[in-house]
């Protein structure tokens, strides 16, 4: 190692004492663990770069030297680098467990070190995040980690091509989970822990897949478009949806997998929840697969829940979960019970998916399916935002109003597209009581629930009562324009034939 290396080294060393001196002084106050947790960090982070700098000088035809600078930008890889260095061999356990540890620590050092500007009322100050044992062990193990540095005057720790690999792998998250799966530590194990043989077989087994993904690939992006009529069954793909309004059965889930062949309600075996699988034939090109996926995906389950007026989605829903596991009475010794959160219909109760339900959903799905994106985009956009927030909306932060709000753009949408309105303010409720007359014939009725529709909702009402009445609303005028959509393209494909 040169001169100036060696200076270089030697300094980040100097400054990790430094930051370690200074921890100790404050340290004895009894006060600013975050502080001394703060210096600890930085000591241990000078400790690293000592260690990757004693790397510099390591030739190899692979290594530029571009990799150790881009580590020492990184404060999580110096991090790493002062923790995992010492190791004699390069296990994935190993490496693994010192890089969390560098999250850890990092992630920790940030909330402690930073004021949020977002934090709620009940967030602690930033010098609450850290305890006294958190400040101490950071600062015995920089302790440590200089000692053993200070003693070793010159660097045994070789970069090559293949430790440049591993740790350029192992920060990929995606890749990482290859080199952490069962197989390739099985193999690691099978070597007897030679880490240079086990690396160079990861390697080389990992670019073999990548090498035959590509070729899959090209083979995919080359194959000629096949005929509609020569299609068939290529892709499919499963996700599973909840409910907390329906209770499914596998009878009435069939009548819709009769009906709709590519796209099927599964039973699970649970009333709550079903999976849903998506089948595509080999004349979908692979470049637009996904984006079929997603939007055959999102109109079932849009359909399904407008067909049933109910709740389906990708997730449980937020707002059934309890803030507090439990409240006790401490002076009677027992448990309080505030009975269960608010339920998306308000009651509580759970109804029964019926024939019914389906038949709408399916007249939906044939009715929306042929919509272009532009048509489709005012209506199901705002739909498919209001079902998301539905979701996210718990005890801890509500978006009820928000859910709501986008309820009525996709009720609002839907009526410019097929009730014939102008899109003017003035307008609207004229336009409300004309389409919805047919199937609410009170207007007295009307006027109560269109109340939920406004900007300010109806004042008796709960936040998720008007969320609720909204999404009904938006439910009802959907299924009787698809029933009367749906007889439209019934009686054309009668007069065709």
């Amino acid at each position: 190692m040169d001169d100036a290396l060696l200076r270089a080294r030697d300094l980040c060393l100097k400054q990790a004492k430094a930051f370690i001196e200074a921890a100790d002084r404050l340290n004895q106050t009894g006060e600013f663990a975050h502080i001394v947790y703060h210096l600890g960090l930085l000591a241990l982070e000078e400790v690293g770069k000592a260690v990757l700098i004693s790397t510099k000088p390591l030739k190899h035809p692979n290594l530029d030297g571009t990799w150790i600078d881009r580590s020492m930008a990184n404060h999580r890889r110096k991090i790493l680098w002062a923790v995992w260095s010492p190791m004699t061999r390069i296990d994935p356990a190993d490496f693994e467990a010192a890089r969390a540890f560098a999250e850890r620590a990092h992630s920790l050092r940030l909330s402690s070190l930073y004021v949020d500007a977002d934090a709620g009322l009940n967030d602690p100050p930033p010098n609450e995040q850290v305890q006294q044992q958190d400040a101490d062990q950071i600062l015995e193990l920089a302790r440590s980690r200089l000692d053993y540095e200070i003693k070793h005057e010159t660097s045994s720790y070789e970069v090559d091509e293949l430790v440049e690999w591993f740790l350029d792998t192992m920060s990929d998250p995606a890749r990482s989970l290859i080199l952490l799966s069962s197989p390739f530590r099985a193999q690691f194990e099978t070597l007897k822990g030679d880490a240079r043989a086990w690396v160079t077989w990861a390697r080389d087994e990992i670019a073999r897949t990548d090498q035959e993904a590509k070729q899959l690939l090209e083979a995919e992006l080359a194959r000629p478009s096949i005929p509609f009529s020569l299609a068939k069954p290529r892709w499919r793909a499963n996700a599973t949806v909840y409910t907390p309004s329906h209770s499914l059965r596998a009878r009435v889930l069939a009548k819709w997998n009769e009906r709709i062949e590519p796209v099927q309600f599964l039973w699970a075996g649970k009333k709550d929840e079903c999976i849903l699988q998506i089948t595509l034939s080999d004349n979908e090109p692979l470049g637009a697969l996904f984006g079929r996926l997603v939007s055959l995906g999102k109109l079932a389950v849009a359909c399904i829940n407008i067909g049933s007026i109910g709740y389906f989605w990708f997730q449980r829903p937020g707002f059934e979960q309890k803030m507090f596991k439990e409240v006790r009475d401490l002076e009677h010794g027992r448990l309080v019970d505030f009975g269960s959160p608010e339920s998306f219909w308000g009651n509580g109760r759970v109804v029964a998916l019926t024939d019914e339900h389906i038949d709408h959903s399916i007249q939906c799905m044939m009715a929306f399916a042929p919509l272009s994106e532009t048509d489709a985009e005012p209506i199901f956009a705002p739909y498919f935002n209001g079902l998301a927030m539905i979701a996210k909306s718990d005890t801890f932060y509500r978006f009820d109003e928000l859910a709501r709000t986008a309820f009525v753009s996709s009720l609002a949408g839907a009526l410019r597209h097929y009730g014939g309105w102008s899109g003017k303010g003035e307008d609207f409720e004229e336009c409300l009581h004309r389409c919805f007359a047919p199937f609410i014939p009170e207007q007295a009725h009307r006027d109560k629930v269109f109340l939920s529709l406004r900007t300010r909702a109806d004042p008796t009402d709960t936040a998720l009562g008007n969320l609720r009445t909204a999404k009904q609303l938006a439910d009802l005028y959907l299924i009787h324009t698809a029933r009367r959509t749906w007889k439209t393209i019934l009686d054309h494909g009668h007069r065709e034939e």
